[in-house]
């Protein structure tokens, strides 16, 4: 499909947006947003390409869904190795709103596909605020060892026990948006189905790949950064390495994986044979975590849950 492109550069208070070949400021505000849409031809296949920023991109995202245009998020990194490519070193908001653009010229990344419903959009804002908190409450824990002062031990006790509850009403939403959504329960029972799988687990990969179901197999271990690549360069032949893929959802994999071989008997014999040929463990936990996904992948794909004897062959 070829689309008219719009490269926009997203910042917390403006979006610089490069469009027929001029750049155009708009606060990043939603009547903003909207009212620069209504100038737009809507008869031109648009495609507006933005980088992933952390979130202030949602706002622009959440707009372009309501009206139906399109739009891809890009990695920040790509976007930056092509500028080095292209021999452009200079970075303001103007210059990257058009370096965006001819990226997307160049690459032409395709729209979105995989558009989260509100339930799924809610789903993935408490799983990101579950993480801000574990990673608040290690820090808190890696601060008690250090300190002397009892009035400031109690203090982070106390922030520590804040949070610890904070993580259960999270929780209890989770299962409430589970409750209330039949589409969301009925992608989570057929998840957990599978020894290991549990409702956090079931959640990342509902909210962080869409595509679990419609891939082969080769392309969900990709995209989930579970694939290993070659480093071979003539007659040398290099160790092979997972590499890119979604960080958060690795995550979510390697403690599944880890459950795993201690509960569900084939993956046990699958890593304790890759141990048994000589397999560092690491190496051998990647792999059960690839013949997880790939186990994952066929249950959605069939819309059948996991059946105790059924073997998977495929490394």
């Amino acid at each position: 499909m070829e689309y008219l492109y719009v490269g926009v550069d997203v910042g917390k208070n403006f979006l610089d947006v490069f469009y027929l070949n001029k750049t155009i400021q708009i606060p990043n505000t939603s009547e903003e947003i909207q009212l620069f849409l209504s100038k737009l031809d809507r008869m031109q296949n648009l495609n507006f390409i933005c980088e992933a920023t952390g979130g202030y991109e949602q706002l622009m995202v959440q707009t372009l869904k309501k009206e139906k245009i399109s739009f891809a998020i890009v990695h920040p990194n790509k976007v930056r190795a092509f500028a080095k490519s292209s021999g452009i070193l200079g970075k303001t908001d103007k210059i990257d709103a058009k370096l965006i653009y001819e990226f997307a010229i160049v690459f032409k990344p395709e729209a979105e596909t995989y558009l989260q419903t509100s339930s799924e959009e809610g789903l993935s804002g408490l799983l990101r605020r579950r993480e801000q908190l574990n990673e608040e409450k290690n820090r808190e824990h890696n601060r008690l060892d250090k300190i002397l002062s009892n009035s400031v031990k109690k203090s982070i006790e106390n922030h520590i026990t804040w949070i610890e509850e904070e993580l259960v009403n999270i929780g209890k939403e989770i299962s409430q948006i589970q409750k209330n959504d039949s589409e969301i329960r009925s992608k989570m029972e057929l998840l957990m189905s599978v020894p290991s799988i549990g409702t956090i687990s079931a959640s990342y990969l509902i909210c962080y790949l869409p595509e679990l179901g419609k891939l082969n197999h080769r392309e969900i271990a990709a995209l989930a950064g579970v694939a290993p690549f070659n480093k071979d360069s003539g007659k040398f032949r290099g160790k092979r390495y997972i590499q890119g893929g979604r960080s958060n959802l690795r995550k979510v994999l390697y403690m599944s994986a880890i459950v795993s071989i201690k509960w569900c008997e084939s993956m046990k014999i699958f890593y304790e044979r890759l141990k048994n040929k000589g397999k560092p463990s690491k190496v051998a936990l990647t792999a059960v975590m690839r013949k997880l996904l790939i186990m994952l992948n066929s249950i959605v794909k069939r819309q059948t849950p996991w059946v105790k004897n059924l073997q998977l062959n495929s490394a």
